[in-house]
């Protein structure tokens, strides 16, 4: 009989500890979920904190080092979006951005929160020389206009814009504003950016 109660006594000890050991389990878990909830909250503000913080950028203007800190773009992607800019021209909406290769829908999701069009900046203009100041204003004329003009054409750099002075001195004057597509480095998507800005008279 006294064998029988100790064994009763063990076992209503063991099951004792173990109902204890689970109810501590338990309460843990409900104690750790509204502090993970907490901690989830902290991180989210932290996040939004950011992201207020962090400046819109200028995809017509930004930098290599600007570019990197998007959220889905690293040192590839971000060179890529400057090529993009110096071979086909300024980005005339954040949705063009998708045109650049390995940036989809899904990048462009990310990073839209994050991006801004600016055509015309003050920076751009304040380093303008006069003569550019004129150049903006008013059309081009791609048979008289110097390179210093010609450089202020969306998509055309300081080699297309001798490319341009070349095509003239060696061929002729421009006889309309389409032949311009004949100078090497000038295909139909600047074509698309500058037509409105050039003239032939």
């Amino acid at each position: 009989m006294s064998i029988t109660k100790k064994s009763k006594v063990v076992i209503i000890v063991l099951i004792s500890i173990i109902v204890i050991g689970i109810l501590i389990l338990l309460v843990n878990n409900l104690m750790q979920t509204p502090q993970n909830g907490k901690d989830l909250q902290k991180k989210m503000s932290m996040i939004e904190g950011q992201s207020k913080e962090f400046k819109k950028v200028n995809i017509n203007t930004a930098g290599l080092e600007t570019l990197v800190k998007l959220p889905g773009i690293g040192p590839v992607k971000a060179q890529a979006i400057i090529d993009y800019r110096e071979n086909i021209g300024e980005f005339e909406s954040i949705n063009e951005i998708t045109k650049v290769k390995g940036i989809g829908e899904a990048t462009l999701v990310k990073i839209r929160p994050y991006l801004e069009i600016i055509g015309d900046s003050t920076e751009v203009k304040s380093s303008l020389s006069s003569e550019g100041e004129k150049a903006t204003t008013s059309k081009i004329n791609i048979n008289t206009a110097s390179l210093n003009e010609l450089t202020n054409l969306p998509g055309v750099g300081e080699k297309k814009a001798q490319a341009i002075i070349n095509y003239r001195e060696e061929v002729g004057d421009f006889k309309t504003k389409s032949e311009i597509k004949n100078v090497k480095g000038i295909g139909d998507s600047i074509y698309k950016k500058i037509k409105n800005k050039i003239d032939v008279k």
